[in-house]
């Protein structure tokens, strides 16, 4: 039986060429005029895969408040000065556009990142375009990849064009395909746990999102130090139900190495646990590598729970019931 009936298989082979258009298309974009010194703060707002890189972009700026804001109001420290990201894939997100419309209002800078629908409508060719067609979780790199450009032409975080460029490369299928398949056989019929150091915790939550969305199935998250101080101690009783993935990055902290190690020796009497160490030389390849694993690991995952990848029937009967309130 062909469970892959929207062939997301074909759409993972080719997220190589969607960073690829994504860079170009957002190098080539027309930014509202503002320099450097006039922006307090950088505010993603958006939902759900299109909220994703705003999570990931964490560890890019360090110089200025970044905030992601999922939900309908914009908290009262957006104004003239603030730098906002109105992402929202469809252009349709109701959560978005009301916050769009209120950075509007406080008279933000405002950059949209839409393929299509209201959004692209209010912004017009103001807004980056990015093509339609995919599921958002898949469309990452049309969502993401421009926030890294905007954020480097405003000078907020330093120029990714290399790191962008270095990513594309590092993007192979064939290999990244077979890793994701050998780790779904070992989070086949778990509940997974993944875990990151704080840097890479977007990382973490985007890879759980994944499993959630695509496979159907349960996934959590969590990040070092924090976990050390509460969740660790939850690994007492039913703890064979799940498997811990530790997602281990060459450039964490040094104590943050020590507490993983740690960790995995105390819960591995208990449960599985495994680590995916992270692949490249700059983070922008290291984040997105390792999410192309879980792209295909959430993949897997779906064909073993038979089931269809990519529709998400729950969150639509969710839409559907809201709107007929």
């Amino acid at each position: 039986m062909i469970y892959d009936k929207s062939n997301m298989l074909g759409i993972l082979e080719n997220f190589r060429n969607q960073v690829k258009e994504a860079f170009k298309l957002a190098k080539k974009a027309k930014l509202p005029k503002i320099s450097r010194s006039k922006i307090s703060n950088i505010v993603v707002c958006g939902m759900g895969g299109s909220s994703a890189g705003g999570l990931l972009l964490a560890p890019f700026v360090k110089n200025i408040p970044l905030f992601v804001v999922r939900n309908y109001e914009l908290p009262k420290y957006v104004n003239k000065n603030s730098l906002v990201l109105a992402v929202s894939y469809s252009g349709n997100t109701e959560e978005t556009l009301s916050a769009y419309n209120e950075a509007k209002k406080r008279k933000a800078t405002v950059v949209a990142i839409t393929s299509n629908g209201k959004l692209a409508e209010k912004e017009g060719k103001n807004a980056i375009i990015i093509p339609s067609g995919f599921q958002p979780r898949i469309a990452l790199g049309y969502t993401f990849i421009p926030m890294l450009v905007v954020l480097s032409k405003y000078k907020l975080i330093p120029n990714q064009d290399n790191a962008i460029r270095e990513t594309i490369k590092s993007l192979v299928p064939k290999s990244t395909s077979k890793e994701g398949f050998m780790l779904s056989k070992i989070l086949n019929a778990k509940i997974p746990v993944i875990y990151a150091s704080e840097d890479m915790k977007g990382v973490a939550y985007v890879f759980k999102t994944l499993i959630n969305e695509n496979a159907k199935q349960p996934a959590f998250y969590h990040f070092l130090p924090e976990m050390n101080h509460n969740e660790i101690n939850g690994f007492k009783k039913q703890a064979k139900k799940l498997h811990v993935l530790v997602i281990r990055d060459k450039k964490d902290n040094i104590n943050i190495k020590k507490r993983m190690s740690i960790t995995k020796q105390i819960i591995k009497h208990r449960t599985g646990v495994t680590e995916l160490y992270t692949k490249g030389t700059n983070l922008l390849t290291r984040m997105l590598h390792t999410l192309y694993v879980g792209m295909y690991n959430s993949y897997y995952l779906a064909l073993m729970n038979k089931v269809d990848p990519t529709p998400v029937p729950v969150i639509q009967e969710l839409k559907g019931k809201l709107k007929a309130k």
